[in-house]
């Protein structure tokens, strides 16, 4: 039953974002239909899943990037755009969440008050427009030097981040039952659900074209 329950809270979450969705749910239906350990004796192999993800990522994004924004001026260190591809996702999903949280608490409040109110949603989309292009183009006009780990580790506690703050200022107001969303919405499954869905994405399709190129 509280398998059933997670679930439905995922899909239905995702069902707020469209392609998203559909891309999850293709991808959980063709790994379920043939497993990963059955495809590496053809084009798929599972210990070699990481790696075609990660070459798919180099070779059709990385080098791609460099080299178009070569084009306009931008001059990328690999780490650089590493960091740019983290951190800009990671923005993008967060506030991406906090605008499915937003909804979901003002659906509680006219649920409870009988009032049609609307969250006021742009801050949060003008944060996932601009947090990225600002971050992309002062890494291409500097030469900044730094480590990518702690931008990995943020990527991966995150949804701390975002539950963190909310967590505190019910804390100071005295309120036991947390945020307005907590029973209803889980920012730590629907964001781990979205990387999940990312990284099967690359992955498949670093695998498939890897199989394409032995068949080849």
């Amino acid at each position: 039953m509280g398998f059933q329950s997670d679930y439905e809270e995922i899909v239905s979450a995702f069902g707020k974002v469209g392609l998203l969705n559909k891309l999850f749910i293709g991808i959980s239906f063709f790994l379920t239909v043939s497993s990963v350990t059955s495809l590496s004796e053809g084009i798929f192999k599972w210990k070699g899943f990481i790696l075609d993800a990660i070459n798919m990522y180099q070779y059709y994004i990385v080098v791609p990037l460099k080299t178009a924004t070569a084009q306009i001026g931008l001059s990328y260190q690999d780490y650089e755009i590493h960091s740019a591809i983290i951190l800009s996702t990671v923005i993008v999903l967060g506030m991406r969440l906090l605008m499915l949280g937003q909804q979901v608490a003002y659906d509680k409040i006219n649920e409870e008050h009988g009032s049609k109110v609307k969250p006021n949603l742009l801050f949060f989309r003008v944060v996932a427009i601009s947090f990225p292009l600002l971050l992309w183009l002062s890494y291409g006009i500097t030469d900044l030097v730094f480590d990518i780990w702690p931008h990995i580790v943020l990527a991966l506690i995150y949804p701390i981040v975002l539950v963190g703050p909310k967590e505190i200022m019910c804390r100071l107001s005295g309120s036991n039952d947390g945020y307005l969303e907590k029973s209803s919405f889980s920012y730590f499954k629907v964001y781990y659900s979205y990387l999940l869905a990312v990284f099967l994405l690359v992955g498949v399709l670093g695998a498939i074209n890897a199989g394409l190129t032995k068949i080849a």
